[in-house]
């Protein structure tokens, strides 16, 4: 973007308070519309398994959800990007004049130090009667199979989807009414909200749960924000959940 476009951005950047709504509007809109593509390729998958063994097509189903599901997230974004408010919004991938070495060593760093966290939160959450809600939900039914098919969606889905809406989208619209902290802490806030849903079931879990979420929104937009490259947070997001969701097997011991 040029000097003079910038100029633009920012003189015709919204004031914080309709900035804010936006960017709520986007992350609900992201998990009504997840929520509807997610069901409907459910749906779809379903018909098809359903001449096949229910048994073999329960882990292609996860996966199926896993997939449709993140879509939804990708079509608001998308979506908002051709509207003149999100118009001006560069989402860069690769930042072609960064250190390759430096940002490889951020992922390592980060998804070892989150994982940690998740571990610790964990282990405080035993401590005080509580059993956290991670950001991986875990099916009815696992398996190594379906193990198998939900490890490549959380890299190749979850990481890329979520990260394009909340640090890519969200967070590069609220960076022209805010400081990049500013727009770093409420994109965590609008991450962590879209996973309350999961609490339904067990409202205690937010005491460790919600902090766990807020966490993992706040470095992978510091993350983005020190690269400028979203494939960055990307591959934490996804090296995250999937370390996660493999240690939640292995304790019990399906794997």
């Amino acid at each position: 973007m040029s000097a003079p476009d910038e100029d633009r951005a920012v003189s015709d950047a919204p004031g914080r308070p309709i900035a804010l709504v936006i960017a709520l509007t986007l992350a609900v809109g992201g998990l009504v519309v997840s929520t509807i593509t997610g069901l409907v390729g459910t749906l779809l998958g379903a018909l098809v398994g359903a001449s096949t063994n229910p048994d073999a097509a329960v882990p292609a189903l996860v996966g199926v959800l896993l997939v449709t599901a993140e879509a939804g997230f990708v079509v608001v974004g998308y979506a908002f990007r051709q509207t003149d408010d999100g118009a001006a919004i560069v989402v860069d991938w690769i930042d072609r004049h960064g250190s390759r070495l430096r940002d490889a060593a951020l992922v390592v760093g980060a998804t070892v130090a989150l994982v940690a966290f998740n571990r610790a939160a964990f282990a405080v959450g035993s401590l005080l009667g509580v059993d956290p809600v991670t950001a991986v939900s875990a099916p009815d039914e696992l398996s190594v199979a379906v193990l198998a098919f939900m490890l490549p969606a959380m890299l190749l889905a979850v990481g890329p989807a979520e990260e394009y809406l909340f640090r890519g989208v969200v967070q590069g619209y609220l960076r022209r009414s805010f400081s990049p902290w500013g727009a770093v802490g409420w994109s965590a806030l609008l991450f962590a909200l879209v996973h309350l849903p999961n609490l339904l079931a067990n409202l205690e879990a937010g005491i460790v749960s919600v902090p766990v979420w807020l966490a993992i929104g706040v470095v992978l937009g510091w993350l983005y924000e020190r690269t400028g490259a979203l494939l960055v947070p990307v591959l934490v997001h996804g090296l995250y959940n999937a370390a996660v969701i493999t240690l939640l097997f292995a304790e019990l011991g399906i794997v």
